[in-house]
């Protein structure tokens, strides 16, 4: 990895208030969730978070922690790959085996991640670079995504719409937007005395 481009990521890290970025050295361990290994490790994250819902709120609606880990896994993806697009001239590879997530020890959300060197691309064109991040970072989150194995029913619709929503809800953060309208939804309004969240397609 060049200078510039860890520097590039050093400096997100500093930016993005939501999340902590960091490169990888060689030797380093992955972080918690390696988002190769997505799919062996959400099991057990999805029946933790389902025990730590019940816990707080005294029920856990079923798919609701299914939708959270998927929310978890392919938002800070879509965060760090939109913020490098957008304001570094690199686009960053997607690629599963080079990132790996950090989670919050008690409420299991991401505040960590890591990516290695690998192919990431320096563009000079804006719109090429953001049209190639994008690209890159669906057909990664689409995989994950489509692999989640959840133990309730989860339409296409969600799995996939969640990854376009992660996308899009990035750029607005980054554009200092309101949240865009959502084609997928974390069912979060079906906790006691919560309501839809700003962008949710269950908003009339």
């Amino acid at each position: 990895m060049s200078a510039e481009l860890r520097d590039v990521i050093s400096q997100l890290g500093r930016s993005l208030a939501v999340l902590q970025v960091r490169v990888a050295d060689d030797g380093d361990p992955d972080l918690g969730i390696p988002l190769a290994r997505a799919h062996e490790i959400a099991p057990g994250w999805i029946d933790t978070y389902r025990e730590l819902t019940i816990e707080q709120w005294g029920t856990a609606p079923p798919g609701m922690p299914s939708a959270f880990v998927l929310q978890y896994l392919v938002d800070p993806l879509a965060t760090v790959i939109s913020a490098a697009a957008t304001r570094t001239p690199f686009a960053l590879s997607a690629d599963p085996s080079l990132w790996s997530i950090g989670l919050e020890p008690t409420y299991l959300y991401p505040v960590a991640a890591q990516v290695r060197a690998g192919d990431h691309r320096r563009v000079d064109d804006d719109t090429e670079r953001l049209d190639l991040a994008y690209e890159g970072y669906r057909a990664t989150a689409d995989q994950i995504a489509t692999a989640l194995p959840s133990p309730t029913r989860m339409s296409s619709r969600q799995r996939l719409g969640m990854v376009e929503d992660m996308w899009e809800m990035s750029l607005a953060r980054l554009a200092g937007a309101p949240p865009p309208e959502r084609l997928s939804c974390c069912l979060i309004y079906s906790l006691p005395d919560c309501q839809p969240c700003a962008g949710c397609p269950r908003r009339p």
